[in-house]
């Protein structure tokens, strides 16, 4: 596998990454040998955005005696729960129990890319800072429970704005 340096992290990335769409679609046994697998060649880079919540006690069966060799990235905003299929809110209670299921599923107690999810409009950035989600968001980072922080947005203006703040 070729890997990439973040310059910023310093973290060492695989130039492929996984993502978890269609993963719980195999079923349990055939999904964490999927991700054991992707492992085994190098791959350590996990993209959480889910349709499904059930993929994530998957990663977490998978990858619980290589935590620290592999990298999660998870999406604030995205909201998963027990039976859950993909929802979206900007709720901090919402996100709160959201963020704390996944730790729990995926059996760790850190993240290490977490991203504030799909901000497409302006007005979901107000609701971020107004709702204390962000203040929420840099607490979590501040304990050490997420590592690094950054955005997903099909909006570049927004993103430039989000920017600008120097977070």
């Amino acid at each position: 596998m070729e890997y990439r340096m973040n310059r910023r992290t310093g973290d060492k990335i695989s130039i492929i990454g996984f993502g978890t769409s269609s993963l719980p679609a195999a079923g349990e046994k055939e999904a964490v040998a999927t991700l054991e697998a992707a492992f085994e060649n190098g791959i350590n880079y996990y993209d959480l955005a889910t349709a499904e919540s059930s993929c994530f006690s998957m990663f977490g069966t998978a990858f619980a005696d290589v935590r620290s060799q592999v990298l999660y990235q998870i999406h604030f905003g995205a909201n998963y729960g027990p039976g859950k299929s993909y929802g979206w809110t900007t709720d901090p209670d919402t996100i709160r129990r959201s963020v704390d299921w996944q730790l729990k599923q995926l059996i760790t107690d850190y993240i290490d890319y977490g991203f504030i999810h799909c901000l497409d409009e302006e007005g979901d950035w107000t609701s971020y800072v107004e709702s204390g989600v962000l203040r929420y968001l840099e607490e979590l980072k501040a304990a050490g429970v997420v590592r690094h922080m950054g955005l997903s947005t099909h909006t570049p203006a927004l993103a430039s704005k989000v920017l600008d703040t120097n977070l």
